[in-house]
C-alpha cells in the first residue's frame, strides 16, 4: 500500500523518530528475497503510526560508507526526550561476543580481488549494533526500540572460522547473541540467540518475523511487549516452533507505539487513504446489462487470478466469465457442469485454487459448491447448501457461509462434513449470530472475518472462539463513517485493515481495528455510473500490485482503481 496521510488528535504527543534499513543485494553472499519488501512496508506502517521516517523513506542496499554515515545522521537527529525506534532487515552475524549488521559491499579487497571476509574484518567493515544502542543512548531519548530482522544464516570466511570451532560453541557460529539493553530501550531480534531466522519465500513477500511484526505493529491497545508477544506466539506457531524470537528490555513504563486516548484507551488518529485513484475504469462490461461477450448482467464475485485475469461470478446469466488485461469482451469460461442439462445457476462466488489448478463456485441456485477443472472433469464438493460465499485459506481448508443457517463453516477438502467455526446460533445480532452472513476472508491465523449484511457489520472470528467482535460498522445501517448499510465484500491485508464494499451506500471503506469509524477510499459520491460513482457495489478484490477490482452490481460492470 502506499503511504498514508497522519493526523494526531491526541495531546502531549512526544516526538517520534524511525530509521528503516533493507538490505537484500550483498555482493558476496546469497541475496535476501524479501528485506526490501519488508522495509518498505515497515517504513508505511510506521509512518502511519505518526513516526517521523528518518530522511523521509527506508534506506535500502546501503554500503559500509552509507550505512555508517546514515546511522550518524541519524544520532545527531536525535533530541533529549524522543521516541527512538530503528529496524534493520538483512544479514547479521556475531563474533567475540559481539553483533554485526553486514552492508551489501561485504567483502575486502586482496590483490586487486574481492575477498569475503573474516570476523576480525568485520570492526572495519560492518556496524556494530550496541555500539550503535550506545551512541543512541547518548542523546538521553525517552525509549529506544530496536527491531533486528537480521538472524539469516551468514558465513564468514571459512578458514579463520574453522579455526575458531576448538573455542566456540555451535550457538556462537549463527546467528546473533544476546545484547544487554539500556535504560529505557527494548531489543526484539527474529530469533533465539545462535539461531537463525526463516526469510520467507516470493509468495509471502515477507520475513516470517517482519510479517507477524507488521501484523500486529498497530494494535491499538497493546504496548509494544504486548505486540511482541502476539508476534512471537504467530512466528512459533506458523514456524512449527522452529523459529523463536527473543526480546530483551529494561523498561521503566509501558511503551505505547501508537498515541493514546488517557480516557478511553482508544488510538484516536485519522488514517486518510488517498491511495487509489478516484475515477474507476471499466474492465469488464460497462455495455447495458445483457448476455453478450461485452455484457455482464448483475455481477455477484470477482476475483483476479496470477495471470492479472479477471474471474466473474456473472449471476444474472448464469456463467463464470473470463476477462483478459484490455480486452474488449470476455469470454465464457463456465456455464455448464457435464452434459449441457446441468446448467449453473445463479452463480454467486468464485475463487480460484491455483494449487489445484481449479475454480472453485458457489452454484447457489442448485444449493453446490462445485471444483472445476474443465467442462469433463469437475467435483461436488458440498451439496444441499445455501452457499453465499465461499474463499479458502493457506493451508487448503475451504470456507463456506450459508446463507440460510447463518453461519460459517470450514470444510477439509473432499470431506462431506463441514465443521462449525461463527455463527450457528440463529439470526439475530447477539455476538455470537449473524443475520444473512455474506462476504467471508481468513487471515493467516486462521482468523474468519464475516460480512454479516443484515446487521450492518463486519465481525471477526478468532480461531476457536465462541463468539464474534465487531470491527467495522455495528451501529445501524446508515451513512454516517461509523455505520456501514449491507455491507457485502470483505479483504483484509496484513496489516489488519479491512476493506469493505458499503453496498447501500455505494462505496468502498477501509477501517483499522479498533477505530471507531472508516474511511472511504473510491465511490461515496451518491449512486451512479459516472467512472467516480458506483451503483451497489457487491465486491472486490486486489491484484498484486495493489490495484483495486470492484463488482459494480448496479451498473453491470467490474471497475478498476489503480493504486496511486
Amino acid at each position: 500500500m502506499a503511504d498514508a496521510e497522519y493526523q494526531d488528535f491526541s495531546n502531549g504527543s512526544r516526538r517520534k523518530l524511525a530509521l528503516v534499513i533493507g538490505n537484500s543485494n550483498y555482493a558476496l553472499e546469497r541475496s535476501l528475497p524479501n528485506t526490501i519488501n519488508d522495509a518498505k512496508q515497515m517504513t508505511i506502517v510506521l509512518r502511519s503510526l505518526g513516526f517521523s521516517i528518518h530522511d523521509d523513506e527506508p534506506k535500502l542496499d546501503l554500503t559500509y560508507r552509507e550505512f555508517f554515515m546514515t546511522l550518524m545522521s541519524f544520532v545527531c537527529s536525535i533530541n533529549q526526550n524522543d521516541l527512538v525506534l530503528f529496524y534493520f532487515s538483512g544479514h547479521g552475524t556475531q563474533w567475540e561476543n559481539e553483533n554485526y549488521l553486514i552492508p551489501v559491499d561485504n567483502f575486502k579487497e586482496e590483490n586487486k580481488q574481492r575477498v569475503e571476509l573474516d570476523g576480525t574484518d568485520l570492526k572495519r567493515h560492518a556496524i556494530n549494533a550496541q555500539q550503535f544502542l550506545n551512541n543512541i543512548d547518548d542523546r538521553n531519548p525517552f525509549a529506544i526500540v530496536f527491531f533486528l530482522d537480521c538472524c539469516r544464516t551468514y558465513y564468514l570466511k571459512q578458514e579463520r572460522l574453522l579455526k575458531s570451532l576448538k573455542s566456540c560453541s555451535l550457538d556462537q557460529l549463527h546467528g546473533l547473541k544476546s545484547m544487554p539493553p539500556k535504560i529505557g530501550s527494548l531489543i526484539a531480534f527474529a530469533c533465539a540467540p545462535g539461531t537463525t531466522a526463516d526469510d520467507g519465500n516470493n509468495r509471502e513477500k515477507n520475513g516470517l518475523f517482519t510479517k507477524h511484526l507488521l501484523k500486529h505493529l498497530s494494535t491499538t491497545k497493546e504496548d509494544v511487549l504486548g505486540i511482541l508477544m502476539n508476534v512471537t506466539e504467530g512466528v512459533i506457531q506458523e514456524s512449527k516452533k522452529q523459529q523463536i524470537p527473543h526480546v530483551t528490555f529494561v523498561l521503566t513504563e509501558k511503551i505505547f507505539l501508537c498515541n493514546q486516548n488517557q480516557s478511553n484507551g482508544y488510538f484516536i488518529a485519522r488514517i486518510r487513504f488517498n491511495k487509489w485513484t478516484q475515477d474507476g475504469v471499466t474492465i469488464a462490461g460497462g455495455n447495458g446489462r445483457g448476455e453478450t461477450l461485452n455484457q455482464l448482467n448483475r455481477p455477484h464475485g470477482v476475483c483476479i487470478d496470477k495471470n492479472n485475469d479477471t474471474l466473474i461470478a456473472d449471476w444474472g446469466n448464469d456463467r463464470i466469465m473470463k476477462w483478459k488485461p484490455n480486452g474488449k469482451q470476455g469470454e465464457i469460461c463456465i456455464d455448464r457442469i457435464g452434459n449441457l442439462a446441468d446448467q449453473l445457476t445463479w452463480p454467486r462466488d468464485v475463487i480460484v485454487d491455483e494449487q489445484n489448478g481449479s475454480l472453485i463456485i458457489g452454484d447457489w441456485g442448485n444449493r453446490r459448491v462445485i471444483q472445476w477443472w474443465n467442462h469433463d472433469l469437475y467435483e461436488v464438493l458440498v451439496d444441499n447448501i445455501s452457499c453465499s460465499r465461499l474463499t479458502m485459506d493457506k493451508y487448503g481448508f475451504l470456507y463456506i457461509s450459508d446463507w440460510e443457517k447463518h453461519e460459517v463453516r470450514r470444510w477439509k477438502m473432499g470431506e462431506r462434513q463441514g465443521k462449525l467455526v461463527a455463527g450457528g446460533h440463529g439470526q439475530e445480532n447477539r455476538l455470537n449470530q449473524f443475520d444473512c452472513p455474506t462476504f467471508i476472508f481468513v487471515d493467516d491465523e486462521q482468523s474468519v472475518y464475516v460480512s454479516d449484511r443484515d446487521n450492518h457489520r463486519v465481525m471477526k472470528w478468532r480461531k476457536g472462539a465462541r463468539e464474534g467482535a465487531v470491527i467495522a460498522g455495528g451501529k445501524g445501517g446508515g451513512s454516517h463513517l461509523s455505520q456501514l448499510n449491507s455491507p457485502q465484500g470483505i479483504f483484509v491485508d496484513k496489516f489488519g485493515q479491512t476493506y469493505v464494499a458499503d453496498t447501500g451506500n455505494h462505496r468502498i471503506m477501509c477501517w483499522r481495528e479498533g477505530t471507531l469509524q472508516g474511511e472511504i477510499i473510491v465511490g461515496g459520491k451518491g449512486i451512479g455510473n459516472r467512472s467516480n460513482q458506483l451503483n451497489s457495489p457487491i465486491d472486490l478484490s486486489f491484484d498484486d500490485d495493489g490495484n483495486l477490482y470492484v463488482a459494480d452490481l448496479g451498473n453491470d460492470r467490474v471497475q478498476k482503481f489503480s493504486l496511486i
